[in-house]
């Protein structure tokens, strides 16, 4: 079974869009519905005071069903972390250069911790989904990524209205926006 999601409605400005993505199979292989969407109304972190500015987007496509069930990130971010250019150390804090959903459900509160199903999946499955910052021509910093796969256990409906959070090189939050 092959899905693919097209990006170029977030390019064309109609970003925050939801939009069902279904696929065609039968018998076993039959999963629900894709639900597609894209975050991209990044704001600093209330706490955060710092210089960077995130913008861009985060594109969530959701799958599956209980333990099964997963978000796949994909995602192109400007005004990143610079000290996030090579892969954090393995002593490093967790959330260091991270794309995280949370529990939280407003940008001028605390966050939470990272969202997923704690029945279902036993260890926080956000810890790996890092991003990589790369310096463009102007001196900005950016971010792109494909097709990280993040089994929580959570529905495609159920992150709806939670936190999207950026980290910085330290772990620090510094942008969050609302998956919409």
């Amino acid at each position: 079974m092959k899905t693919s999601v097209n990006i170029a409605p977030c390019l064309a400005g109609l970003c925050g869009v939801a939009a069902a993505v279904h696929e065609t199979c039968t018998g076993s292989e039959c999963e629900a519905p894709l639900l597609q969407q894209i975050v991209n109304a990044f704001v600093p972190y209330y706490t955060y005071e710092g210089a960077l500015k995130v913008s861009g987007f985060v594109m969530v496509v959701g799958a599956g069903n209980l333990s099964t069930a997963s978000q796949t990130l994909s995602w192109k971010l400007s005004d990143v972390d610079p000290k996030c250019e090579t892969p954090p150390a393995e002593d490093a804090n967790p959330n260091a250069c991270g794309i995280h959903i949370h529990e939280g459900m407003s940008c001028t509160e605390n966050a939470g911790d990272h969202f997923y199903n704690k029945t279902l999946v036993s260890t926080d499955p956000w810890i790996p989904v890092k991003y990589l910052a790369v310096e463009g021509s102007s001196g900005v910093w950016s971010a792109s990524g494909d097709n990280a796969k993040v089994i929580t256990g959570l529905s495609d409906t159920a992150v709806l209205g939670h936190t999207m959070v950026v980290h910085n090189s330290v772990g620090g939050r510094i942008a969050c926006s609302i998956v919409a």
